[in-house]
């Protein structure tokens, strides 16, 4: 057992080295920034119906449920609070750069793609490198929500998760149908029988700054420049830091 995971160790080790020159980050800045930051506007009220439950799902490590005759994936989350920062990531698992990051799972990033992979989703068949690519994120699009207890009243309820942040070019939240599954990078390994997911490695799942290694990225317009999205302080009902939330993830329709 201890020869299997030095070989793991030794095999994911080297592929990180490999990957980090592709991910190494591109410098900000550069010029003025095209940033606005004054007076953010509430977001646009993309309230959901809070969806049907089932008994019939397969269940991984870390609160992840998959409903396979729902098409829907469930992940157990914490909302982030004290960013000092615009965020670069969405969601992050453990190791990863909370600091800027709106949610935080315990969950293994290989597990929400097999999630993905078992309600239909397909990851991207062309795939880029690097953090803040130019070109447009591709794979099958995810509607992704967050089910929470409003802070206000009380109720449970579930909106698109775009309405929590806001862009900080046009000062408003960005339109719905932000992200795509791009699956990231991964690498079998097949005298261990397993894979190796870059997302595990370096902890972050989904970006909102273009990152190649998260499993879910950013297609919007501004995905590729840094410094543009950040939490919606004005977000209905929002949950302060700490609280335990839902996060739904949901084809594109």
């Amino acid at each position: 057992m201890k020869h299997a995971l030095l070989i793991i160790a030794v095999f994911a080790a080297a592929w990180l080295t490999a990957c980090s020159a592709e991910n190494a980050v591109p410098p900000r800045g550069g010029g003025p920034s095209p940033v606005k930051r004054a007076g953010n506007t509430a977001a646009p009220a993309h309230t959901m119906e809070i969806p049907p439950q089932s008994d019939d799902y397969v269940s991984f490590e870390g609160g992840v449920k998959v409903f396979p005759s729902l098409k829907r994936v469930e992940v157990e989350a914490r909302v982030l609070g004290g960013q000092r920062r615009p965020l670069e990531f969405l969601i992050v698992g453990p190791g990863g750069s909370a600091h800027e990051a709106l949610f935080t799972v315990t969950a293994r990033a290989e597990h929400i793609k097999r999630g993905l992979e078992i309600i239909g989703l397909k990851e991207a068949k062309e795939k880029f490198s690097g953090r803040g690519y130019r070109e447009t994120p591709q794979g099958d699009g995810i509607r992704l929500s967050v089910r929470f207890t409003r802070s206000d009243n009380g109720k449970e309820a579930m909106v698109r998760v775009e309405d929590w942040l806001i862009n900080g070019i046009t000062n408003a939240s960005p339109a719905p149908g932000m992200f795509v599954f791009t699956g990231g990078q991964e690498q079998y390994l097949p005298e261990l029988n397993r894979s190796v997911v870059s997302a595990d490695q370096y902890g972050n799942l989904a970006a909102v700054w273009h990152d190649a290694s998260c499993i879910i990225d950013n297609r919007h317009e501004h995905g590729a420049m840094s410094d543009v999205f950040e939490p919606n302080p004005n977000a209905p009902g929002k949950p302060q830091a700490g609280t335990s939330v839902v996060l739904v993830f949901e084809p594109e329709k």
